[in-house]
């Protein structure tokens, strides 16, 4: 299982050609600080650098996939209302709302969708909450498979968080989530500043590729 879910991971982590539009745009804005791993190519040093980051001077989040080692920056790509899609330059994007993770794709074993009511406006607000979520994912059969689950959202207190050599002053929110049905359960984190930014996270993908961080590099 270990090296289907490594292949699976890195299949989305290839340089592997994307929508042409796409290209111009990623290509052009990630001259200097793009990054991401091909298959077999071995990382001697940081990802990206605070002095690459600063001279940048544009939104920017590092995402880690811990599971298979997998590091990138990415680039605020879009936005649809409060949804906020960033894109890696080599097409994989994460979607977010509120600081909530709703969407990926090009991972492999992606997040389709989630929803985001109960948290995206609790989370800015370093608020205490409970909700439902669902979860949505590709089955083996390619069918869509929905997971309903129940969450709280505990506030727990403040806590520096230091983010490539920069600290910020944030709260440690905790969000816990059951399914009703079943033994599946996820447990995400997130550092939010006074101003509801959301410094530093860990959240659930999915069964293959669980948990990613995602961390705000530059507003």
């Amino acid at each position: 299982m270990g090296a289907v879910l490594a292949a699976g991971l890195l299949a989305g982590c290839t340089n592997a050609p994307v929508d042409s539009s796409l290209n111009t745009v990623i290509l052009g804005s990630l001259q200097t600080i793009g990054s991401a791993l091909t298959p077999g190519e071995e990382r001697t040093g940081p990802v990206v650098t605070r002095e690459t980051v600063e001279r940048a001077g544009r939104p920017l989040i590092l995402i880690d996939v811990p599971v298979t080692g997998d590091q990138a920056t990415a680039i605020a790509f879009g936005r649809n209302g409060n949804a906020e899609t960033w894109i890696t330059r080599n097409g994989v994007t994460f979607t977010l709302k509120g600081g909530a993770l709703f969407s990926t794709r090009g991972l492999g074993p992606d997040l389709l969708s989630a929803t985001t009511a109960g948290i995206e406006t609790a989370l800015p607000q370093r608020a205490s909450a409970k909700y439902a979520r669902d979860l949505r994912f590709i089955g083996g059969d390619e069918s869509i498979q929905k997971f309903r689950f129940y969450c709280e959202l505990v506030n727990e207190g403040p806590e520096d968080r230091v983010v490539l050599q920069l600290r910020h002053s944030t709260t440690r929110m905790r969000e816990s989530c059951y399914a009703l049905e079943g033994s599946r359960s996820f447990t995400n984190l997130y550092w939010v500043g006074s101003d509801g930014m959301l410094w530093d996270s860990r959240q659930w993908v999915s069964e293959m590729a669980q948990y990613v961080t995602i961390q705000r590099l530059h507003r």
